[in-house]
């Protein structure tokens, strides 16, 4: 028996040992499959990957609304370095069947700039790679383990060979922080996690939010404010898959929120909605974000425990007993009772900013607001009182402090000045609205109908917006007939899964019916 008990034991030892020696290596071999992401990642915004074979290649070759989106210097400049690399045998051998990564990162003198990381085959050595290269690029004085190398006449990149990952860039700086790999990315860790979700999938962009101010700053002139304020906060993630169309661009994915006291997380674990707040907003609207959640008592659940987290139950509780002592006005019996399942800020092209919420009755509401308003005419109305719909819906009524409003078939509509809600009324009761236009219609069309939130850009609108907030050469890019200026919508769509939002990405170019397609179907 006894030595059935050691025979037994050494067998598990053995096992045991087995098991934890090829684990220990399948932990180092893929370590040393993520030099390559952990250079990619490092301070990126954005990242594009694919696999380097010919029936990717071939593929993309067909859609020119991808390479117009980029640019039309940036796209020139990825086919060259395609030519010097991936079409010579002599170097495609070292990286053939590799992932591929495109970093899109801020540069020095307000610029934006690719790296490219690729991981040398694991079958092959650096080592053999730079002798093959000896003859076409030269050492960077000062600088090791990078070189040059001369594309063509007009194009020289920097070239980083490290650990088995190879760096492109026309940027020094570029390849320099590459080499700087940071063992404790959050971003690389996403994106692992990602990809073993994700298979099969012809190109992947991922977006990491927390490096967005960086970007945005290269691009915008002044600071990043307002609307753009969102990007200073935003601690999350995006995984997005590449959609091949030539109509349209359409990525679809998930997005992960990381911060418990980011304000997206309130429409996390809800059921999607149907909305249509966003069909009584004017045609001149340059860009709207819609919200949904099914139950407003319920929602309101987790608005509290936000501003528990934010430090403002205080400030909530305050308010609320003041209008009752001053106004005789309890607002618990108004807002709880009468907030219906959606809302809507908007800007219009002229910079003004609005904002919508539905209402289950808005007469009642009306009679019930009677002695916390002021009038302003018949119909405008004005808070007496700051940061009303602040309490009860949170971060996107932060800056209407105390709005004029209106309140007209169910509809609560706001803004800061009482000419802009009496633009809206006038666009409303001519039926001048954003509902109406086809472009519009088209890029609803490739989406799904229900979300819990949306955020949207028309692009021929916000033109005006765009020259006052972007750098001349990026807003000059957007007005480009190589560049967007054929695009009319983009759309971030979010709906709620669990604890993350599943995703559509979509920058559409409208394309008007043939009048002689239409007519010869009669």
């Amino acid at each position: 028996m006894r030595k059935i008990i050691i025979l037994v034991s050494v067998l598990l030892l053995g096992v045991a040992s087995m098991s934890y020696l090829y684990f220990s290596k399948l932990g180092v071999e893929n370590d040393a499959k993520d030099l390559a992401l952990q250079s990619a990642t490092n301070n990126a915004a954005i990242l594009f990957s694919f696999q380097n074979d010919k029936a990717f290649y071939e593929i993309m070759a067909g859609q020119g609304l991808l390479q117009q989106a980029i640019g039309e210097e940036k796209t020139n400049l990825l086919k060259q370095l395609k030519e010097s690399f991936i079409n010579k045998k002599l170097i495609n051998n070292f990286v053939q069947d590799q992932e591929i990564y495109i970093s899109l990162l801020p540069d020095t003198n307000q610029t934006l700039n690719f790296l490219i990381t690729v991981q040398i085959r694991p079958d092959q050595e650096l080592i053999n790679f730079q002798n093959k290269l000896q003859s076409i690029v030269k050492p960077v004085v000062k600088e090791k383990n990078i070189y040059t190398l001369q594309v063509n006449d007009s194009l020289n990149v920097f070239l980083g060979m490290q650990h088995q990952v190879l760096t492109i860039s026309t940027s020094l700086k570029l390849i320099k922080n590459a080499a700087i790999r940071l063992n404790d990315n959050p971003f690389t860790a996403y994106i692992k996690e990602s990809r073993l979700l994700n298979k099969n999938i012809l190109a992947q962009l991922y977006i990491n939010f927390n490096q967005a101010p960086l970007l945005l700053k290269n691009i915008i002139a002044g600071s990043i404010n307002g609307e753009m304020a969102l990007f200073k906060t935003q601690n999350s993630f995006a995984t997005l898959n590449y959609n091949f169309s030539k109509e349209k661009i359409l990525f679809n994915g998930n997005t992960e929120i990381k911060s418990a006291d980011n304000y997206l997380k309130l429409f996390e674990q809800i059921p999607v909605q149907n909305t249509n707040i966003q069909n009584i907003i004017p045609d001149r609207t340059a860009s709207y974000t819609v919200y949904a959640y099914d139950n407003y008592q319920s929602w309101q659940q987790k608005l509290v425990r936000w501003q528990t987290l934010k430090n403002l139950t205080d400030k909530r509780n305050v308010l609320i007993k003041k209008v009752k002592t001053e106004y005789r006005t309890d607002l618990n019996a108004i807002f709880p009772l009468y907030l219906k399942n959606q809302f809507i800020t908007f800007q219009l092209n002229t910079g003004e900013k609005l904002a919508a919420i539905s209402l289950i009755n808005g007469e009642k509401v009306k009679q019930l607001l009677f002695d916390v308003s002021e009038d302003y005419s018949e119909e405008i109305k004005h808070f007496k009182t700051a940061d009303i719909l602040f309490t009860y819906l949170g971060e996107p009524f932060k800056n209407f402090v105390k709005p004029y409003y209106v309140i007209i078939d169910n509809q609560f509509v706001i803004a800061n000045n009482a000419s802009t809600v009496q633009s809206f009324l006038n666009s409303y009761k001519n039926n001048k609205l954003l509902i109406q236009e086809p472009a519009y219609l088209d890029a609803l069309n490739q989406l799904p109908n229900t979300s819990n939130i949306g955020f949207y850009i028309n692009l021929k609108n916000a033109k005006n917006i765009f020259r006052s907030q972007l750098l001349l050469k990026y807003y000059q890019h957007l007005q480009a007939d190589s560049g967007w200026k054929e695009f009319d919508s983009f759309y971030y769509q979010m709906s709620a899964d669990q604890n993350k939002f599943i995703t559509n990405m979509l920058l559409n170019k409208y394309i008007k019916p043939n009048p002689s397609d239409s007519a010869s179907t009669r």
